[in-house]
C-alpha cells in the first residue's frame, strides 16, 4: 500500500514537470526575459511608437507633448486612435498558450503577415514585438515577443487578449498615415472666434459674424454691410457649431480637378482670437445609384456627402449631417418671425 502510494505521488511529479516543461519551459529567454511579457505598464513614458509590416509599409507616432502625437512628423494625431492604441500596449495580457501542435503554423503566419510593434521610451527600445490576426473564435490575438535589445525574436508564440473585452487585437496596430491624421476642421469655443464668413458663390445670401466679446456682435451681410437689427439668440447658437467639426475620409477620385473648378456650394472662412485662419470650399458630390433606393428620390447630388477643400490642400469628404447647419442664409439671422434686437 504503501509502495502504491509512493508511485503515485512519483507519478503525479513527473506529470507536473512534464506539463511545465511542454508549455512554460520557454517562458524564459537564454538571456534571462520573459517571452510572454507584452504590456508596458508606463505609457506616460512612451515617446515612439513605430509599426511596420512585410509590404514595406511603416508608421511612426511620435510624442511631442502632453496628449500630442504627430504621425511621421507630418499630422497630430487623431486623439480616440493613439488613446486606444496606448490603452492596449498597457493592458495586452496573455490569454492562452498554443497547442504545441500548432506552433510552427503560427510561427509561419506571423513571419508572413504580423505587424512589427517597436515602441521607445527616450531613444531605448523597450518593448519589440508582433503582432498577428485573431483566434478562431476572434477572442485572442496571436502575439510573438522579441528581445528589445538584440532584435532576437523568442520561440513562443502565445494568445493574447484585454482582460475584460471580448474580441481581437489585431486592428488597433494599423498602418495607413490617413488613417492616424487628425481630422479636426474646426474645435472653438465659441469666444475663441474672433469671425465667421460664409459665402455662396452662387448667390447674394451669405453672411459674417464678428465676435466683439461676451454677448457682443456684430453682423454683416454679403456686401459687407453692418445690420443694425439681428437675433443674438441665433447668432449665439450658430457659433457653437463650430465647436467640434471634422471631416470623414479624405477624398480619393480621377476627378480632383474638374471639382475644384467648379463654382463651389459655400466657402466658410474661420478666423479665431490668436489671428489663425480656416478655409473650407464645398462642392457637390454627384449621387451614387444607391441614393434612389435608400431614399426613395432620383437625387443628382449626393445628399450626404459634400467634397470639401480644407485651407487650399486637403481633399476630403464631409457629411452633410454636420455642414447642413452651418450653411444657413443671412435671413436666418433677420427673419421676421425672429425676436430682432436692435445693436
Amino acid at each position: 500500500m504503501k509502495k502504491n502510494r509512493t508511485s503515485l505521488i512519483l507519478t503525479i511529479v513527473l506529470v507536473v514537470i512534464a506539463v511545465y516543461f511542454l508549455f512554460f519551459k520557454d517562458s524564459f529567454s537564454t538571456l534571462g526575459q520573459k517571452d510572454n511579457d507584452f504590456a508596458v505598464s508606463d505609457t506616460a513614458a512612451i515617446t515612439k511608437i513605430f509599426m511596420a509590416d512585410k509590404n514595406n509599409r511603416s508608421v511612426t507616432l511620435t510624442r511631442v507633448g502632453v496628449g500630442q502625437w504627430m504621425v511621421n512628423n507630418k499630422y497630430k494625431v487623431r486623439s480616440d486612435a493613439i488613446n486606444t492604441l496606448l490603452f492596449t500596449i498597457k493592458m495586452v495580457s496573455v490569454k492562452d498558450v498554443i497547442d504545441p501542435r500548432g506552433v510552427q503554423n503560427v510561427i509561419n503566419s506571423l513571419s508572413s503577415g504580423a505587424i512589427k510593434v517597436e515602441i521607445y521610451q527616450g531613444d531605448k527600445r523597450v518593448k519589440l514585438y508582433y503582432v498577428g490576426g485573431p483566434t478562431a473564435e476572434q477572442t485572442g490575438t496571436f502575439m510573438l515577443l522579441a528581445n528589445p535589445n538584440s532584435g532576437e525574436n523568442f520561440r513562443q508564440p502565445y494568445i493574447t487578449y484585454i482582460p475584460g473585452f471580448e474580441g481581437y487585437l489585431t486592428t488597433r496596430y494599423f498602418l495607413p498615415e490617413d488613417n492616424w491624421r487628425d481630422r479636426t476642421i474646426y474645435q472653438y469655443y465659441p469666444y475663441a472666434l474672433r469671425s465667421v464668413n460664409v459665402t455662396y458663390p452662387q448667390s447674394d445670401s451669405g453672411f459674417q459674424i464678428n465676435v466683439m466679446g461676451r454677448n457682443r456682435f456684430s453682423l454683416n451681410n454679403s456686401a459687407g454691410q453692418t445690420v443694425a437689427a439681428f437675433d443674438t439668440i441665433a447668432v449665439k447658437q450658430y457659433i457653437t457649431y463650430y465647436q467640434s467639426v471634422s471631416w470623414e475620409v479624405t477624398a480619393e477620385s480621377r476627378k480632383r480637378d474638374s471639382i475644384l473648378n467648379a463654382l463651389p456650394i459655400a466657402v466658410i472662412t474661420v478666423k479665431d482670437t490668436t489671428g489663425k485662419t480656416t478655409e473650407v470650399k464645398l462642392f457637390n458630390k454627384k449621387a451614387s445609384g444607391d441614393a434612389v433606393s435608400k431614399y426613395g428620390k432620383d437625387y443628382k447630388y449626393d445628399p450626404d456627402q459634400m467634397y470639401a477643400l480644407v485651407n487650399g490642400k486637403d481633399f476630403v469628404l464631409v457629411q452633410y449631417f454636420i455642414f447642413g447647419k452651418m450653411l444657413q442664409k443671412f435671413t436666418y439671422f433677420t427673419h421676421p418671425i425672429r425676436k430682432s434686437v436692435e445693436k
